[in-house]
């Protein structure tokens, strides 16, 4: 049971994570790659059609474990070993340990954000612009804010007996598919200044999510067996209560993209533009944004579990194979009926909202300097919180290749450096480059997304056809 928490704590906030491309969403020429980020984007790509064929984002970060002296790249290969009293790794040093940060609090979040076919397009109606999208979209997130660290004792309290105070802590991850639509038109012109209005409709299509709220201060009590060093953890005075949906299929060990719930939901965004007519580029880029308005009903499994005394070495030997299997084992072993701790089966996640604020400063012919201020704004109880990001980039854009560099703060604290190059259909890049391939003392954050798009007809620049119908 420790082997699979532990796994779970790496796996989760190590290896399936993702961010959305900042730096590239600021390309002029990303198009329908960047309407995630902003629905205004597509209106100022210079083609009048843009493909995306597939794009992937994934993105490494939190502050509550870490793999010592490795990098990304390196993890394929690693003997990766985790610190146990029991097999007397204590975590004080070497190479290729997985420990625990020594802090009271730790949070991670974790999201992978794959874009599919997806296209977009100009059109001219009554001599004003509109761009059209239709994307498709694959979304997994999830987070733990400010969760208690108790794994960090696992190499540094050999007392005998340990109480331990485990505090509320709130938890919940979703996995779910869009389908979706996106228009962009211009609401205000004069010579200098414009405002353009932009909006997503989505259909959400649900296959897995898990919520977990404990609402009590639960009591820890952990015994180390003097002879082996083992340890047993009984846990008491807990009131959780807990919701999962999974499209995974147990019995045939596959998973089936299966609906367990649907929903819509929305981003809108609005942006102005100080325009430049002798260079046809804007001077000034300023863009307010919220995404990800609404949630996903399930269909599912909720479940309530209230305090009793629940020894966690219970669970060893037993064959737990779904989520189902787990709540069933657990509720047997604290009422003395598997299905007691089963309340319904009906509930529903709120999409990660958050507020985007983007400004863009053309410097020179092509080149940009761009900032963005991503903050989280979750609406329902169980809404996804997604994480906290300023950043600042410097990029060049140009038709067939594009390229810049950044820095960020995660959270607001952890920095990060980036960057990106566009050439042709290709775009690859990564917020947080170094890890990738650069040992780090503690590894515990790491970006990378690449995408490939094609831009079927030529360059249209409709400034230059309707200059001459311009209020100059």
């Amino acid at each position: 049971m420790k082997m699979i928490l532990r796994s779970f704590l790496l796996i989760f906030p190590l290896l399936t994570s993702a961010q959305d491309a900042v730096i590239f969403s600021n390309d002029k020429y990303s198009g329908i790659s960047g309407v995630g980020f902003s629905p205004t984007q597509p209106f100022f790509n210079p083609n009048s059609w843009d493909v995306n064929i597939v794009a992937e984002d994934i993105f490494i970060q939190n502050n509550y474990t870490y793999v010592s002296n490795l990098s990304i790249i390196g993890l394929a290969n690693a003997d990766i070993k985790s610190v146990s009293l029991k097999d007397k790794v204590m975590g004080t040093s070497g190479a290729n340990l997985q420990d625990y940060y020594n802090r009271n609090k730790g949070t991670y979040h974790f999201s992978s954000d794959v874009l599919g076919p997806s296209v977009s397009w100009s059109a001219d109606i009554n001599q004003k612009k509109y761009t059209f999208g239709i994307f498709t979209r694959v979304r997994t997130q999830g987070s733990a804010i400010g969760i208690d660290n108790y794994a960090r004792l696992n190499n540094t309290n050999t007392d005998a007996i340990h109480l331990y105070n485990f505090r509320p802590f709130k938890t919940n991850f979703m996995n779910w598919g869009e389908v979706s639509v996106n228009v962009a038109t211009q609401i205000f012109q004069n010579k200098e200044n414009r405002l353009v209005l932009g909006g997503n409709l989505k259909y959400e299509i649900g296959y897995d999510a898990m919520n977990i709220n404990n609402r009590k201060t639960a009591t820890l009590r952990r015994t180390v067996n003097s002879t082996d060093l083992s340890t047993d953890t009984e846990m008491s005075n807990y009131g959780i209560e807990a919701s999962y949906a999974t499209a995974y299929d147990p019995v045939n060990k596959k998973y089936d993209f299966k609906p367990n719930g649907r929903g819509f939901g929305a981003d809108v965004g609005l942006t102005y533009v100080k325009w430049n007519y002798r260079m046809e580029d804007y001077d000034l880029k300023v863009s307010f944004t919220v995404l990800d308005i609404g949630y996903i009903n399930y269909k599912g499994e909720n479940h309530r579990l209230n305090g009793r005394p629940f020894d966690f070495n219970s669970l060893s030997g037993k064959k737990i194979n779904s989520p189902q299997d787990l709540f069933r084992t657990v509720s047997q072993e604290i009422y003395g009926n598997p299905d007691a701790s089963m309340t319904g089966t009906n509930f529903s996640i709120g999409l990660p909202t958050s507020i985007h604020i983007n400004a863009s400063k053309r410097i020179m012919d092509n080149h940009y300097l761009n900032f963005d201020l991503v903050q989280r704004a979750p609406i329902f109880e169980n809404s996804l919180r997604r994480s906290n990001i300023a950043n600042v980039s410097y990029s060049v854009q140009k038709k067939l290749i594009g390229y810049g560099a950044s820095v960020s703060l995660y959270e607001f604290r952890a920095m990060q450096c980036g960057a990106y190059l566009r050439l042709a259909p290709l775009i690859i890049g990564s917020e947080n480059f170094f890890p990738l391939f650069f040992k780090q003392d503690k590894l515990h954050s790491a970006d990378i997304y690449i995408g490939i798009k094609i831009y079927p007809f030529g360059e249209k620049n409709p400034d230059r056809i309707r200059k001459s119908n311009c209020r100059c």
